[in-house]
């Protein structure tokens, strides 16, 4: 009876460490800077300093795409198959639609320490850099597995408020994922970010 007791603990402590370690992971890890000057329940206004991203284009379903970017961007910051020193993990990973209907960009912030001038050359071709100046943005911010259902969802809500409130656009939608695939979907942080007049 005591053992088992003892073995329930154990799992709970365990539980509770790796829960703690799925929500908390993300938290410790640089994000884009940013103000928050106006909030409607989950809605957000936020100014944002500027960031720089390395980003890449691949095609495919947006569960797909999401997968086939993660790959060449990691291998990008470990300093895989390049000279030059490791890049530490931001969040969030971010997607947005590309050109075409089944193509997607895929991009990792870089952390504020560098700028477009000084980071390292990807041995990549398909890794290019995008810079992303001092901006006005609205993000809604949401939990649960984003699939494309969701997002388009969330992306409707966002979109219905801002014409709500008469704010003009000037980007296309970018989805902003905090947390691996493994967090459970109702610990998971997921962004749509679009750009405002």
């Amino acid at each position: 009876m005591m053992a088992a007791k003892i073995t329930l603990l154990i799992l709970s402590v365990l539980v509770i460490c790796v829960m703690a370690a799925w929500y908390l992971v993300p938290i410790f890890l640089e994000q884009p800077s940013y103000k928050v000057i106006q909030k409607d329940g989950n809605i957000e206004i936020r100014l944002y300093q500027g960031f720089v991203l390395k980003s890449v284009n691949v095609t495919g379903d947006q569960y797909l795409a999401l997968k086939k970017g993660f790959r060449p961007l990691v291998n990008y910051i470990s300093a895989k198959n390049r000279d030059g020193y490791k890049i530490s993990m931001t969040a969030p990973v971010m997607q947005s639609l590309g050109n075409s209907p089944d193509e997607w960009v895929v991009s990792f912030s870089m952390p504020s320490k560098y700028d477009a001038s000084n980071l390292p050359n990807p041995n990549n071709e398909q890794i290019y850099t995008e810079a992303i100046g001092a901006t006005k943005a609205a993000v809604i911010r949401f939990n649960g597995k984003a699939d494309e259902n969701l997002l388009a969802k969330k992306t409707i809500k966002l979109s219905d408020w801002l014409t709500k409130g008469r704010f003009t656009t000037k980007s296309k939608p970018r989805y902003m994922f905090y947390n691996d695939p493994s967090t459970p979907p109702f610990l998971r942080r997921n962004e749509i970010f679009i750009e405002l007049e």
